[in-house]
């Protein structure tokens, strides 16, 4: 139930459409009730057996007033224009109110339309907030195909589950419970039979519904299982086509499809048995008022032929959101498993978060200082930095050297918060990070990676997402000061060229370009460089590193590269060996202690 009202939470901001939404139900049920109950004085003036009142009473909104004053105009209507014209009479009514009943249905399924639509859009975006939000080591535990699929997947079944079922609460319930009413006082023994044979479908429909959860939690697992497949897929064809690893792919992905399909048919075997179990449950319903009405009716026990008949025409309208109601139930529980798992994100609690009130660092003034830092990942007890302690004066060049594994990433990666050290402190200016605002942290940064992260997008935004307030000139320059203004303006649609999936469409070296681009448009006072030219051929490296010279001016740089090109003319070298600071110095200083450095430098491991 908890859950339930978690997610019924997100109709809070529409509660005053969905009050209309239930007020537009109770005139449905209303005008559908008067329509059926229509069939009573109908048989009673075909086999003259309608009663007539003499008088009429003041009116009021009483069943027994509404029934009496419609006897009394009734019997007037045959007094002075005879029986066939007060059968029109009653085809006019019902038709009128049949068509005032589908106006005001309509009416509430639209408001229903406008509420589901809604709350599955707040839902995403909440996702979405919640995923741009999490720290990094969320997504080094997670496969991406299995977020994604709560994303789409889980989300999708929420909506065409659970939302799809806000009938359930804006318009069942309140048919019922009319009906009921209605019923109650035609006859109320009949009804009470009725009564007792719902509950016992309920129990029956309770526990299949204890199984069907079970299953559907399993099943959504295993379709995050196959989105992450398909997205591994996607991303490494090129590997996967190149080993003539097609056949292997195909068959592993084929038996997780099975076991999928396996399991989707055990969800909707048992999803289908509740129509035709709530069928038999409605019809032995019937089928026992027919035999007590008809007894009651046969032994003159107060009910007469036209009400039992009006009686089974209003009853068999219970039916149908009866029906609605156990498949709504279903329908609930299978929504249920996606919600948990979609939790999973929602109610994930940050590692990294501002503390109360952190302070906006405007500008970097001085220094950063790492002091005793020790970071080892999460469920993994190695460290990858142990008591690291430097510093790196602003305007300096720092270049950051070692093997692969040697933290070199690690520590770029601490800078701006994608994680905290597990102990130590850095320092900005003399202040924890831990004391600032995350973002303003990060605005201090700019970055240009070994493999630049495009977006599916027009050159022109790719760029622009360095500094979304940037006007176009300022674009271009900064495509120019990267050397990519002139590959730009030979492309089709130059600026508003799209890139494709992942920047497909350049060579790595145009991406590289593109990426500078975005860092000489954000002009950020730090600047990180993380192996930004070592995938790159000498021809394309000579034309980064001319973008990279002007990059660096009046920036204090962050290097991390396997060049001796590259850091030889740093202002300061830390030499990083299984997570410990070696040696540090200039590229002079370190050959001429003849150590680590140098062997690094001779066996080109740099």
């Amino acid at each position: 139930m908890n859950k339930l009202l978690s997610i019924l939470r997100y109709l809070i901001p529409y509660w005053f459409v969905a009050l209309f939404s239930v007020i537009c139900n109770l005139f449905v049920a209303l005008f559908a009730v008067v329509s059926f109950a229509m069939v009573i004085p109908f048989l009673g003036l075909l086999f003259s057996t309608q009663e007539f009142n003499s008088n009429a009473v003041p009116l009021s909104l009483s069943t027994e007033a509404i029934q009496q004053n419609f006897n009394y105009y009734l019997g007037q209507i045959v007094q002075n224009h005879g029986k066939i014209n007060a059968l029109l009479f009653i085809i006019i009514i019902v038709l009128v109110f049949s068509i005032l009943k589908n106006i005001f249905l309509f009416i509430g399924k639209s408001i229903i339309i406008h509420i589901r639509t809604n709350v599955v859009k707040d839902i995403r975006n909440e996702l979405m907030n919640k995923i741009l939000d999490f720290d990094l080591s969320y997504f080094s535990d997670q496969r991406r195909g299995d977020i994604i699929s709560k994303m789409i997947v889980d989300v999708k079944e929420i909506e065409m589950s659970v939302i799809s079922s806000l009938e359930l609460i804006f318009k069942d319930p309140i048919l019922i419970a009319v009906y009921m009413y209605v019923l109650f006082f035609m006859s109320a023994k009949l009804t009470l039979i009725a009564i007792i044979i719902f509950p016992i479908s309920a129990i029956i429909i309770g526990q299949i519904g204890k199984k069907l959860k079970k299953t559907t939690v399993r099943c959504q697992q295993k379709i995050g299982e196959l989105v992450g497949m398909l997205e591994e897929a996607l991303s490494g064809i090129k590997i996967i086509k190149a080993f003539n690893a097609e056949k292997l792919i195909e068959d592993r992905f084929k038996e997780q499809n099975q076991y999928f399909s396996d399991l989707f048919s055990k969800v909707w075997r048992k999803r289908t048995i509740v129509s035709p179990l709530m069928d038999v449950i409605a019809t032995i319903a019937i089928l026992s008022i027919m035999w007590f009405g008809g007894k009651m009716v046969i032994s003159g026990e107060g009910l007469s032929s036209q009400l039992f008949i009006g009686y089974l025409a209003v009853f068999t309208q219970v039916i149908s959101p009866a029906k609605s109601i156990s498949g709504g139930y279903y329908n609930i529980i299978k929504g249920m498993a996606s919600y948990d798992r979609i939790n999973t994100i929602l109610e994930h609690r940050y590692k990294i978060s501002n503390k109360p009130n952190a302070k906006k660092i405007q500008s970097f003034e001085k220094r950063i200082e790492f002091k005793e830092v020790v970071f080892n990942y999460e469920n993994e007890d190695k460290s990858v930095l142990n008591k690291i302690s430097f510093n790196i004066e602003k305007g300096q060049t720092v270049a950051i050297v070692g093997e692969s594994g040697s933290g070199k990433s690690t520590i770029v990666d601490l800078l701006p918060r994608f994680f905290d050290p597990n102990s130590g402190d850095i320092l900005i200016d003399g202040t924890s990070i831990k004391e600032y605002d995350i973002d303003s942290v990060r605005d201090l940064y700019a970055y240009v990676n070994q493999e630049p992260v495009l977006f599916n997008d027009t050159l022109y935004n790719n760029i622009l997402f360095g500094n979304p307030r940037a006007e176009r000139n300022e674009i271009e320059n900064a495509a120019k000061l990267s050397f990519a203004h002139d590959f730009i303006i030979e492309k089709g649609l130059a600026y508003e060229t799209n890139l494709g999936e992942d920047g497909s469409k350049l060579s790595l070296g145009e991406k590289q370009r593109i990426s500078i681009a975005r860092a000489i448009l954000k002009n950020a006072p730090i600047l990180i460089l993380d192996e930004a030219t070592s995938a790159l051929d000498y021809k394309s490296e000579s034309i980064i590193r001319k973008a990279l010279e002007f990059l660096m001016k009046h920036k204090t740089t962050i290097v991390i590269a396997h060049r001796l090109s590259t850091i030889k003319n740093a202002d300061h070298i830390l030499v990083l060996k299984e997570g410990e600071i070696i040696e540090q110095g200039t590229h002079e200083e370190l050959l001429k202690l003849n150590s680590y450095y140098k062997d690094l430098v001779k066996f080109e491991l740099i």
